[in-house]
């Protein structure tokens, strides 16, 4: 289901993405594919790999939504965020609690989202820029780490646990 324009007309999810940066004067910049992109290695055939970043949204024991956000070359730690969180357990949030709780689709989920537990790798904060899902499967959005920062206030902690260098997903 697309978001609404308002008169129910529906907007894709990057132009959903790029009203809200807009409105808040956050810098950013769209990387468009002529695909969607399902892999940090398509993705790195237009950024840098080290400055992407993926926006994971998991729910713990509670039920409670939660967004994890690491390098595009690690995986978040399960053990960590259950010690971190004090929670018995955390999952991945399928497909359709992807879109209820972000409000965007498996493949384009931003960083700012709806989401407002958020759980940043401190790796992220290596860089100036990060480039993270665009909203739409087949874009990404370049934006400040500051402004992630600003606006999310997450709670940034080690929360990685790096796969090989030669992983693609």
């Amino acid at each position: 289901m697309l978001p609404s324009g308002g008169d129910d007309i529906p907007v894709s999810y990057g132009e959903q993405l790029r009203a809200i940066l807009s409105s808040s004067s956050i810098w950013f910049r769209f990387i468009e594919f002529d695909e969607p992109v399902k892999t940090v290695k398509q993705a790195a055939e237009k950024v840098e790999v080290e400055r992407i970043i993926k926006s994971i949204v998991m729910v713990d024991s509670n039920g409670e939504p939660l967004l994890a956000v690491v390098p595009a070359l690690s995986m978040v730690s399960h053990r960590k965020l259950k010690e971190l969180l004090n929670v018995r357990d955390v999952r991945l949030a399928n497909a359709q609690e992807v879109l209820q709780h972000s409000g965007y689709p498996v493949g384009g989920v931003p960083p700012l989202n709806k989401i407002k537990r958020v759980i940043l790798d401190q790796e992220v904060l290596r860089n100036d820029r990060a480039v993270a899902g665009g909203g739409d499967i087949n874009k990404l959005v370049e934006i400040r780490t500051k402004d992630i920062i600003t606006v999310l206030n997450p709670r940034v902690a080690d929360i990685s646990k790096n796969k090989p260098l030669n992983h693609q997903s």
